[in-house]
């Protein structure tokens, strides 16, 4: 047994626990691939290209895009009616229209394919006098396959690039992003209709309000855009569930420990 196998064998507590490896990620990738359909053989060519295509540009989250629109109409005075709430807009033609609108929050992107990507996933409705109605506050992206494709793999990218960051960098370093973990080995199932309940109210004030906060920011420095370094952010939440329910009538429950909070 060599080193790295002793060290993880001696962390291994009550109900056969153990440490998470590397081939526990690299099976759970393989099992998420095999599900998008990509072919694992083809990974090392498919790394090449991908390698060479990032350095002609900034990778583009099209979720996020889409999200920047609905965020937009939710935010900006000049969409919402008397109440606060996104008004009807007409396609095309002066502020306040969809096409202003979108480029205003998706610049670049064809205003006509988002509202066609908007209506296909059931975000904005038309009415009869051809006006845009907006039904959402945020995109629901695993009700579209591609949609959710995408997001999923977007999110990946993300998330490994911040650890990937930490650990090239001093942990005591300012320049460290934030990343922390609440924690429990021991939750009970049932609760868990109330945590999603919990996370889908609190979870998206959270995100609303770091979304306000940078989008004030970046106006701000708008007149010192020819001076300013730009850079793509994303703050996260999500919540992860392992672990097959116990059966009814066992007694051999694990004692309650208490959340913990990881960097």
């Amino acid at each position: 047994m060599n080193t790295q196998s002793k060290a993880l064998a001696r962390m291994r507590g009550p109900n056969n626990r153990r440490a998470v490896t590397s081939d526990d990620v690299i099976a759970v990738l393989l099992e998420l691939f095999a599900h998008l359909q990509i072919d694992p053989t083809q990974f090392l060519s498919r790394v090449k290209a991908a390698r060479i295509s990032s350095r002609s540009g900034r990778l583009y989250s099209h979720t996020a895009t889409i999200g920047e629109v609905l965020t937009a109409w939710h935010q900006n005075p000049e969409y919402l009616d008397s109440a606060g709430n996104p008004s009807p807009i007409r396609i095309r033609g002066r502020a306040p229209s969809f096409f202003g609108l979108a480029s205003l929050a998706a610049p670049g992107i064809d205003p006509a394919a988002l509202l066609r990507e908007l209506k296909r996933l059931g975000a904005i409705t038309l009415d009869r006098s051809k006006r845009v109605r907006v039904n959402m506050r945020s995109l629901p992206v695993y009700m579209d396959r591609e949609v959710a494709i995408h997001y999923t793999l977007t999110s990946l990218h993300n998330y490994i690039r911040t650890l990937r960051h930490n650990l090239e960098s001093d942990p005591t370093n300012s320049d460290q992003l934030f990343h922390r973990i609440a924690w429990n080995d021991s939750f009970d199932r049932s609760l868990l209709p109330a945590l999603k309940i919990k996370l889908r109210r609190q979870g998206q004030s959270f995100l609303e309000s770091f979304d306000n906060w940078m989008t004030r920011k970046t106006k701000l420095a708008g007149g010192n855009s020819k001076r300013t370094k730009r850079a793509q952010i994303s703050v996260g939440i999500y919540l992860a569930v392992d672990g097959a329910p116990k059966a009814k009538g066992n007694s051999n429950k694990p004692k309650s420990r208490k959340s913990s909070t990881f960097t």
